[in-house]
């Protein structure tokens, strides 16, 4: 049937099928343990804080709330966004600012716009999933420099500049996902040297920015004489709800203009009605306060699972210590593929994500990666117990 449409290319998922079966049937069950999907904690949201948002703008700019509005966004969440990024040190101005259907759709704008087949692109190793997946389907050569929890390989990075010399760079530097990793001063300030030195400008994935468990990280944007090299992403759904799906992306405005352009082709505009709710939800409640309350708990349930994962699979598995983040990143120590005991775990009652999607290039398959963020730290502890029974078993 497939043969039947005139595809230019094939979609595939990043994890196997079978994996992707077994979490399809793990999300099914009430009784399964999952520790894939780096979640925000469903149980800290504002329900109540959004429920009364939501009644106030149906109640007070219903009509405005549900029409149409510019594809550079609602107006005044563009002033309340560049507010907290001057907060944060970014001093952008009101031209250099794009509002988009969370972090994904920056990333995927960019590379549209400014990625073609064969081009080169720098990318951690290992690296957010999702992001390799948009990146992808611009076909581009992808140039790998490791990362791990402990920072990033400068002299590979050097390398890539010298000798792939990418116009692009994809990097998190203040939330590395899978890792939790967090690059300190010095090698923030390298990063900007390397940037204009090589000319290439550094796509910055700031979703974890703001969840920091050892004190605040300024973005790379920040960053003394960054300048248009350095092009900052950002997004509300770590840090309040994925759900309204808004995020936002600064640039320097001539690629800004053309990612509006580009943007109103792909959806016209990011959704009235969650940029209203979340501008006013802005206005009448404190998110740093909420954000606050919600790290206390991602370091108790971080702290949780690295606690369980001493007491259990020491010398079973090897793992980081995130800075940041909603997930910790473990290597099976006998160096066994961890999808080859997924189908164990789920039969445990619990799962994990498999670590060889995360890599751009070669696909190390011993990794796996534990997310803690939306589970007590009771259920932590009996999915780490079963985790480790699985283990053992398999």
């Amino acid at each position: 049937m497939a043969a039947e449409f005139p595809f230019k290319q094939w979609l595939v998922s990043s994890q196997s099928p079978a994996v992707e079966a077994l979490l399809k049937a793990a999300a099914e069950r009430d009784d399964v343990i999952s520790f894939a999907g780096g979640l925000p904690a469903d149980d800290l949201f504002p329900t109540a804080a959004m429920r009364e948002t939501l009644e106030q703008v149906m109640a007070d700019q219903g009509r405005e709330a549900l029409q149409y509005h510019w594809a550079t966004g609602y107006e005044p969440l563009r002033a309340q966004i560049l507010a907290m990024m001057r907060a944060r040190g970014i001093a952008a101005s009101d031209e250099e600012l794009l509002i988009t259907n969370g972090a994904q759709q920056a990333l995927d704008l960019l590379a549209r716009l400014l990625l073609r087949t064969g081009d080169p692109i720098g990318v951690e190793s290992p690296t957010y999933v999702a992001a390799l997946e948009v990146l992808r389907l611009q076909r581009p050569r992808m140039c790998p420099v490791a990362r791990d929890a402990a920072g990033l390989d400068f002299d590979g990075l050097r390398r890539v500049l010298t000798d792939d010399r990418p116009n692009l760079v994809y990097l998190s530097p203040a939330g590395h996902n899978p890792t939790g990793g967090v690059l300190g001063q010095d090698a923030r300030t390298e990063l900007v040297a390397l940037a204009h030195r090589h000319n290439s400008f550094f796509i910055e994935d700031d979703a974890y920015g703001k969840i920091q468990y050892n004190g605040p990280c300024p973005p790379l944007r920040a960053e003394a004489g960054s300048g248009e090299r350095v092009l900052h992403i950002g997004s509300f759904s770590k840090v309040l709800t994925p759900g309204l799906r808004v995020g936002w992306l600064i640039a320097p405005k001539l690629l800004i203009d053309q990612l509006v352009l580009l943007k109103a082709a792909a959806d016209l505009q990011t959704g009235s009605l969650s940029q209203i709710v979340l501008s006013t939800y802005l206005v009448e409640h404190d998110l740093e306060a909420h954000l606050d309350r919600c790290l206390e708990h991602y370091r108790k349930r971080r702290d949780a699972m690295l606690a369980a994962l001493e007491r259990e699979l020491t010398g079973v598995l090897r793992w980081t210590r995130p800075s940041s983040g909603f997930s910790i990143w473990a290597e099976l120590a006998d160096g066994r593929a961890s999808e080859s005991v997924l189908a164990t775990a789920l039969r445990h009652g619990v799962v994990f994500e498999p670590g060889g999607a995360f890599f751009p290039a070669d696909r190390p398959q011993q990794f796996l990666r534990l997310s803690f963020s939306n589970h007590t730290p009771a259920k932590i502890d009996e999915g780490i117990r079963r985790l480790a029974t699985a283990l053992r078993d398999a």
